[in-house]
């Protein structure tokens, strides 16, 4: 197992000042947000001074809410979305990955590093929304830096790390992290642990970055949360090789990338769906990072092919292999020798006898059919799947290879199923029929072939390829109506969960986040504190000025509110002058701090109106999570009461209700 690095020998490296780090305005944000006391307002002016981080940043965002709700377009937005912590790691990771693009050590691949980095990043977030072990604003940040140790190795020591890389791709039988150990007693496992520390993040996420490329020595039991992160960590990263793998190694990586979600307790239908969602965002980060990136094939398809892993192909292992190269799902109209051809349906003939190719081509192109040929069975195998054929006209023998053996492995993958297949069998026996059709082929042909018998047999085919693609187009208008369905509940929800009048979250919306956090805090014992906070005579204003102004004046002291707020706070409105901001991961002093910035910006708000300028003051009850507050129900009463506290002492002012019960 990988162990800890040694505390004084990373004070040594880190202070020859060649460790990878922060630079610029990534250097600047860090620093802002460990402070308590940042605003919204003032961490969002830092950000927007590097114009490429706010593209990232948005984007980032719009990935965690993964479509739940409208698109995010602001900073602001985007950093109540994502929070402190993770804008923090956040802008860690792309100022590494901006200033460490490429380096000196030339036997390390810093193109690909980067690409599987993100790609690492993008499968944990997805992951992080089924498995949970992480929230999904931090899985990102997690897979970005996860190998950070292998680029600081070979930041810090170019020429050896190279020399390293070269042994360890020469010799499979040896363990890169040995070999750096015996170079520089320590491991890349052990060095990013030790960077991610000294960055601040969680130690739960530091232990599973050293652990996971030896997850059988993860810490807790099977179902504990961190060796959920160090399998996910591990799903992840072979999402990313799959990803940048040949095409001709797919076969070898799904069965096991299967098996790791489903150990991971992640089903099929999700993870496939999940991994296609990965691959279109990698080229759409790739666009924005300026990296190279390429299509891949349908995850649908490709685990198609995964699912013969457990089961043994007739044919060769070469064979199969080459079966699970396929690349697209789409019909491979570019292999045609015409683009009328390409329009027709496609058969592939499979017999090692010329002369009775030829004959069968001539029938096929008679009834309008695109024909293709092959002499033997891998060669068939490998034509299927980079034709993807309507139809196959197969042999019974094909030189050292049985026909119904193709058929076998063909009816054991996703692409095999689709496909209509005719046996040509040297005479009608009905024992040969009964092992023809078992095998999985739709008809067969007598020998010797009649054109009539021929043809007949190929029009009821092509009938039943009709039916299949007119089948396929209504499962098509299925799933597009459901996604429009889908699109249309989350519009609806989202108006459901916000108040018109300002836009912010409304009083459904609050309690469920707080249900949310509640559960979250109660598990991982972090601090909360909420805040209740009554405007102060709004009342009289609406009495002696028009509900009209009355609505003016909530809606510009919400935005003084919002403008101050620190980046992780949520503010909703629950009620008509009242409003409710959940402060995660918060200790009381700190959120009786940000009530007084909130207390001092409303007071310092001149309200306009278009008519006279109004005054008005908040109260505000603060309250934290500890044994006095054993419900969110009493958390909830306890800052209520403490705003009623304010409005008995003259209102625009800050109480909670603990510290009046403590003396403080």
């Amino acid at each position: 197992m990988t162990k800890k690095i040694d505390i004084r020998r990373f004070a040594q490296l880190k202070g020859t000042g060649e460790l990878p780090s922060p630079r610029g305005v990534a250097l600047a944000i860090i620093r802002l947000t460990q402070s308590e006391d940042v605003s919204m307002a003032e961490l969002a002016r830092v950000i927007k001074g590097d114009p490429a981080f706010v593209g990232r940043l948005i984007k980032a965002a719009n990935g965690v809410i993964a479509n739940e709700r409208r698109a995010i377009v602001s900073v602001q937005e985007a950093l109540m979305v994502l929070g402190l912590p993770a804008v923090r790691t956040m802008a860690l990771g792309f100022s590494l990955l901006s200033n460490y693009r490429k380096g000196a050590c030339a036997g390390f691949d810093y193109v690909r590093y980067w690409s599987s980095s993100l790609l690492m990043a993008l499968a944990m977030q997805a992951l992080a929304r089924h498995v949970r072990a992480i929230a999904a604003d931090e899985a990102f940040s997690v897979g970005l830096l996860a190998r950070i140790g292998e680029l600081a190795l070979a930041t810090v020591y170019p020429l050896e790390f190279t020399r390293i890389l070269a042994v360890a791709d020469r010799s499979p039988g040896m363990r890169q992290v040995d070999l750096e150990h015996e170079a520089f007693a320590l491991d890349h496992c052990a060095l990013g642990e030790a960077m991610l520390i000294d960055w601040g993040l969680p130690d739960i996420v530091s232990r599973a970055v050293r652990q996971f490329e030896q997850p059988q020595f993860a810490a807790d039991g099977e179902n504990g949360r961190e060796q959920m992160l160090v399998q996910s960590l591990v799903l992840s990263r072979a999402v990313a090789r799959i990803c940048l793998a040949d095409a001709s190694e797919h076969a070898a990586l799904m069965p096991a990338m299967l098996r790791l979600a489903a150990r991971l307790g992640v089903s099929r239908e999700y993870f496939v769906a999940a991994c296609d969602r990965v691959a279109s965002e990698w080229i759409e980060w790739g666009r924005l990072l300026q990296f190279e990136t390429h299509a891949m094939p349908r995850f649908e398809t490709l685990a198609g092919f995964g699912e013969q892993g457990a089961s043994e192909l007739q044919v060769d292992a070469a064979a199969a292999q080459s079966l699970a190269a396929a690349v697209e799902t789409a019909p491979a109209d570019e292999q045609g020798d015409s683009d009328a051809q390409a329009e027709r349906l496609r058969v592939l003939v499979l017999a090692s006898d010329a002369a009775e190719r030829q004959r069968l081509r001539q029938v096929l192109e008679r009834e309008g059919l695109a024909v293709f040929e092959a002499d033997g069975g891998r060669q068939g195998i490998e034509a299927a799947v980079d034709l993807q054929p309507h139809m196959m006209l197969i042999d019974w023998r094909l030189g050292n290879v049985a026909g119904i053996d193709v058929v076998r492995s063909l009816r054991e993958t996703r692409l095999g199923r689709a496909i209509y297949m005719l046996m040509l069998i040297p005479a009608e026996d009905d024992t040969l029929l009964a092992t023809v059709l078992d095998a999985g082929a739709d008809d067969f042909v007598a020998r010797p072939f009649r054109p009539v018998v021929l043809g007949s047999r190929l029009r009821s085919a092509r009938r039943m390829v009709g039916l299949q693609a007119e089948l396929e187009r209504e499962r098509e208008e299925l799933r597009h109506f459901a996604a429009e369905l889908a699109i249309s509940n989350r519009r609806l929800e989202e108006v459901a969960m916000t108040d018109a009048l300002t836009g912010f979250p409304n009083r459904r919306y609050a309690l469920d986040r707080l249900q949310q956090e509640w559960i979250a805090v109660t598990r991982n014992q972090r601090p909360l504190s909420v805040m209740i906070i009554d405007l102060d005579g709004l009342k009289p204003i609406n009495d002696n000025h028009g509900h009209d102004v009355g609505d003016m004046v909530l809606r510009q002291a919400g935005d003084a509110l919002r403008s101050v707020l620190r980046a992780q706070d949520v503010i909703c409105r629950t009620g008509g002058d009242e409003f409710l901001v959940i402060c995660p991961d918060t200790e009381l002093g700190a959120a009786l701090r940000c009530g007084e910035r909130l207390r001092l910006a409303v007071e310092a708000l001149t309200i306009e109106t278009g008519g006279p300028q109004l005054k008005i003051t908040v109260s505000i009850g603060v309250a934290m999570r500890d044994g006095r507050t054993s419900s969110l129900d009493a958390l909830i009463k306890c800052a209520d009461r403490g705003a009623r506290i304010c409005k008995q002492r003259g209102r625009n002012r800050v109480c909670a209700l603990q510290r009046e019960s403590d003396g403080g």
